[in-house]
Parts: structure tokens; C-alpha cells; sequence
């Protein structure tokens, strides 16, 4: 086997000394690249059904035009245009951490911005040179964190939410149940928003070399003009796009030019590879609510009310048995952006990410959230990654339903059920829960709490009173979550790789194949289709609103 390996890179390399030699051909001197950044930027791409042509750039993209850019001597550096970035604050870091370890490797990295918001200009701190134009504004104003409740509403409606949760911070429900927030809810809330805003005003005053005071004391006075926020020391320089060439000239050699990446890219020398042989690692990504049955992608048409992604433990299952099976695989990386789900399908994804550790080991990466039923998932991986400004944790649970018995009284509709046996009712939205029925719904959360308990205590090796003690449905960032034992290191999507090939004993020099598994289709699964696509995710929808114990965090942190 190693012998097919080593010959299959002696052939790729030796293509890639004629296509080097190729590209140095007609290349300038010196030339700076053109990233223009815009959209959601999840952290790597996944495996999309035949029909859908178009795939959003991605972490992972920019993350190798970066690298391909550092590793070519002619390019003197990069200017990024930054424009509407939709990404989430962990996927923000490691697209600072990108441009980071371009910088690092000698090349000069400068951001341009015709506006820039908090999201923005996070980004664009990381960057050695800051520009905007001179009618830019900085709108430096910090992050928000906002809940809509909407009890009372539900209430005039005639709609009863009737739920147990444990414990007092699992608050997803209180938005339907609450006119306001709980002061647990607030609490959780706040020191989220404390660590999140900490880490944000660290991060740029380090890169800006300023104060962190003097950071807060900006954020307090924003909006900035361009020119105010260059007094600050906030950006560098304020000028127009077409004076870039004219700022970015280096003494003897003159302007540089700047090449949009489009023209730039077969210029960029490609860097060699040597595998080491059965070294592949597999990377099964779950997105979105956590579902029972099949995983559903993103709609190819917009359609608001069916939502985006989900992941089925049936479709997970499968793919997780195709990696066990498969002998090329020495690792396992579970790449995990979801708010938990169904408690059921939780733990039925938890029981084949564990039973495969046995075999093959197994990290996990958090993306911008992976909490409640997301982080039980992989509660037994053998490390777990995730960012500083990961939303994780919420290690409880909800259980419960709406009742709407009274809404349809205030429209004059009535509904009759007859029954045989005791709970028969117990899901209808009809009937309110009896008092019986409360007291097993109770046993069945509290049972249901302790295996989330007892299955984040074995994997991550601490005792069940310790992990009460972080657990209550409290939800933590990324760094409060390693400070707590919950998470093993942070860092980016390659830190989970490199900690994969760390556990499989491949040296750190070695390139180790990354392969996005999608996995085998089921036996009954009809071939993919844009309307079946549609049709299945308005099914998923209801099944998933049908659970009646759930592992769910609904938050988001808003960098605006």
C-alpha cells in the first residue's frame, strides 16, 4: 500500500515542478492579491447532493489561497476587501487566524473597507494595515445578544406552553412561556456576552497595539468617521480604492500590482506533498437541528418558513459505520455547528461517534455553536476543538408541548378525542397534561438529564458532581468551556486535524488526506431531487416539532 502512495506523490510532484516552472512564467516581479471576502463562511465545505451547482466560500477556501499565497516569493502580500460577512464569531476567528499565519510567514496583509461594522472590523484588525475611504464610517459598536418572549402573546392567544426542563438555565422555552427573562437566564446570558466582548476588545487592542480601555472607550463612542478612527489608531490610513497601488509601493520597485485572485491564481507556486500511507482522516460534518431519520440540506430555492439545514442520526449513522469499515481511514473528525435537537437522536449519534472511538480515535470540532444536544453528540470524542467564541455547553433539557386547546375555543372550533389507555393524549396539543402525566414527563426529563450527564462524565473523564456543577443548562463559550474541563484546547478546523494526526502518529511534516465523507445512501432513500429536497425538509420540520424531550440552545451572539 505505501508503495501506491509514495508513487502516486512522486507523479503528482513532478506535475507540479512543470506547473511551478509554468507559473513563473510572464509573473511580475512582485504583485499583491485581491481577496474580496463576502457571505456566511461555515468553516469548511461538505459533501452537496449532484443538483446543486453552486457552493458558498467557505474558511477552508480562503485558509488555502492564503497558504498558496504565502508560499509563492513573488506575492508580496494580500489586500482584502471585506464586504457583507455573514459569519459567526468562531468562524471570524479563524478567518483572523488565517490572515495571522499569513502575515506570519512574511507576507503583508492589508484589509480595505468601504464601511466597517464591529463584525467587520474584527476581522480586518487581524490585517498588518487597516485603509477605508474617506467617506467610510466605523461602526464599532460592540455585540448584542436578543430574545423576543412571547408568553403573554401566546397567552391572548389561548396557547399554553406546558414544559419541564432541567435545570435553571436551560432557558430555550422561556421566549414562549415568559414575558421576560428569568435572572438565571440573565445571568447565563450576561457572562456569555462579558467573555465574548473581553475576548473581542483583546484581540484588537493586541492587534492595534492599544489599550484595551482605550478600545472599550472607542466601542463607547462609535460611530466613528474615517478620520476619527485613524486619529484613534484605529485603521491606518484613509484613502480611495484606486490610491492602493500608490500606498502599497515599496521604494526601488515601484507600485506593485494588484491582481484580483481570479487573474493571480496561476501565478501562485503549489507546495508538494508526501503522504504518509493509511493516513486518511475522515470529517463528517452535522449541521442544524439534530433530527431522528434522515439529514436534510439546505433548500435550494429560498424558503424561509422550512429553515436550512438538518442532521438525521440515521444519515450520520451510516456514515460513521463507512468510515469504521473503511481501512484507509486512521481518524475520525466529527466537525460539529448545531443547537442540539432531539435528545433521542442525540444520544443514538453519541452511541456510534463512541463505539467507533473504540476502533479508530475520534476528535471533535466546534464550529460557531455546538451546545445542548450538539455537544452531547460528541461528548466521547477522544479531544474536542472548538473556538474562543463558540456558544457550547447547555447540558440539559426540555421536555413539554403547547397546548392550543384554548385557541381553538376562541375561534368556536371544537375537538373530540376518544382514547384507550391512560396516556394516549399525553402529545396531543388538544389536551393539557394531567397530573399524572406531568409527574412521568418529569421522570422522563430527569432520567434523560442523568445519561446527558453520565455520558459527558465518561468522555471527558471527570466526575458526575463536577459536571453538574457546569452542566444545568448553562451555556458557556469556547474559552469558558476549556477553563471548565468541557473542551481540550482552542483553536481552528486545522488544530483539530493536526490532533488527529497527533493521535494516529503521523508526524507533524507528513501530509495526512482529508476526506469529506458523505455518507452511503439509505436502502430505502429515494435518489436526491430539488422539490424532494424541499418536500423532505418541510417533513423534518414537523417530526422534529413532534419530540417531546429535547437537547436544544437557541442562542446566537450578535457581533454586529
Amino acid at each position: 500500500m505505501w508503495l501506491f502512495v509514495l508513487l502516486g506523490d512522486l507523479l503528482s510532484n513532478a506535475r507540479l515542478v512543470l506547473r511551478n516552472l509554468a507559473a513563473a512564467v510572464g509573473r511580475p516581479r512582485a504583485f499583491y492579491v485581491l481577496l474580496e471576502l463576502r457571505g456566511a463562511y461555515a468553516e469548511h465545505r461538505v459533501p452537496r447532493p449532484w443538483w446543486v451547482r453552486r457552493h458558498p466560500e467557505t474558511v477552508d477556501d480562503v485558509r488555502r489561497r492564503l497558504e498558496l499565497i504565502a508560499g509563492t516569493r513573488a506575492a508580496a502580500g494580500v489586500v482584502v476587501m471585506l464586504g457583507d460577512i455573514e459569519a459567526g464569531l468562531a468562524s471570524l476567528q479563524s478567518l483572523r487566524t488565517a490572515l495571522a499565519a499569513c502575515r506570519a510567514s512574511g507576507k503583508r496583509v492589508v484589509a480595505y473597507l468601504t464601511h466597517a461594522s464591529t463584525r467587520l472590523y474584527y476581522l480586518a484588525s487581524a490585517a498588518d494595515a487597516v485603509l477605508m475611504p474617506e467617506s467610510g464610517a466605523l461602526d464599532l459598536v460592540g455585540i448584542t445578544l436578543q430574545a423576543t418572549f412571547l408568553g403573554n402573546t401566546l397567552d391572548r392567544l389561548g396557547i399554553v406552553g406546558e414544559f419541564e426542563r432541567i435545570a435553571e438555565y436551560k432557558s430555550a422555552i422561556e421566549p414562549f412561556t415568559r414575558d421576560a427573562m428569568s435572572e438565571p437566564m440573565r445571568e447565563a446570558l450576561n457572562a456569555v456576552l462579558d467573555s465574548v466582548f473581553d475576548d473581542l476588545v483583546g484581540e484588537i487592542a493586541a492587534s492595534r497595539r492599544l489599550d484595551p480601555d482605550t478600545v472599550r472607550r472607542l466601542i463607547d463612542q462609535a460611530p466613528l468617521s474615517a478620520r476619527a478612527a485613524a486619529e484613534a489608531g484605529l485603521i491606518d490610513a484613509v484613502l480611495f480604492e484606486d490610491e492602493l497601488p500608490a500606498y502599497l509601493a515599496d521604494g526601488p520597485r515601484g507600485r506593485p500590482a494588484v491582481v484580483p485572485w481570479a487573474g493571480a491564481q496561476r501565478w501562485l507556486r503549489r507546495p508538494f506533498r508526501w503522504r504518509a500511507p493509511g493516513s486518511a482522516i475522515a470529517v463528517i460534518a452535522l449541521r442544524g437541528p439534530i433530527v431522528m431519520g434522515e439529514s436534510r440540506g439546505r433548500p435550494p430555492l429560498a424558503v424561509p418558513l422550512l429553515g436550512g439545514e438538518t442532521t438525521g442520526h440515521a444519515t450520520v449513522a451510516r456514515a460513521v459505520r463507512a468510515v469504521e469499515r473503511n481501512t484507509r481511514f486512521g481518524a475520525l473528525v466529527v466537525s460539529v455547528d448545531s443547537p442540539g435537537g432531539s435528545a433521542l437522536a442525540s444520544d443514538l449519534i453519541w452511541r456510534e461517534i463512541e463505539r467507533v472511538g473504540h476502533r479508530k480515535p475520534v476528535v471533535a470540532f466546534f464550529g460557531n455553536v455546538a451546545a445542548s444536544g450538539g455537544y452531547y453528540v460528541a461528548a466521547s470524542a477522544r479531544r474536542i476543538v472548538c473556538q474562543p467564541g463558540t456558544l457550547t455547553g447547555s447540558i440539559g433539557i426540555i421536555a413539554g408541548k403547547f397546548n392550543v386547546r384554548g385557541l381553538l375555543e376562541r375561534v368556536g372550533a371544537h375537538r373530540e378525542i376518544l382514547a384507550r389507555g391512560d396516556a394516549a393524549t399525553i402529545a396531543s396539543p388538544f389536551v393539557p397534561f394531567s397530573t399524572d402525566e406531568r409527574r412521568r414527563l418529569r421522570a422522563q426529563t430527569e432520567e434523560t438529564y442523568a445519561r446527558f450527564i453520565d455520558r459527558v462524565a465518561r468522555g471527558r473523564n471527570l466526575p458526575p458532581d463536577g459536571v453538574r456543577a457546569v452542566a444545568r443548562g448553562r451555556v458557556w463559550t469556547g474559552r469558558q468551556a476549556k477553563e471548565r474541563g468541557l473542551v481540550d484546547a482552542l483553536g481552528d478546523f486545522p488544530a483539530a486535524l493536526a490532533a488527529a494526526k497527533d493521535l494516529m502518529g503521523v508526524a507533524a511534516a507528513r501530509t495526512a488526506s482529508v476526506v469529506y465523507v458523505r455518507p452511503p445512501r439509505g436502502a430505502s432513500r429515494p435518489p436526491e431531487h430539488p422539490v424532494a429536497a424541499v418536500l423532505e425538509i418541510a417533513a423534518g420540520a414537523g417530526a422534529f416539532f413532534e419530540e417531546r424531550v429535547l437537547a436544544l440552545f437557541p442562542w446566537e451572539v450578535s457581533v454586529r
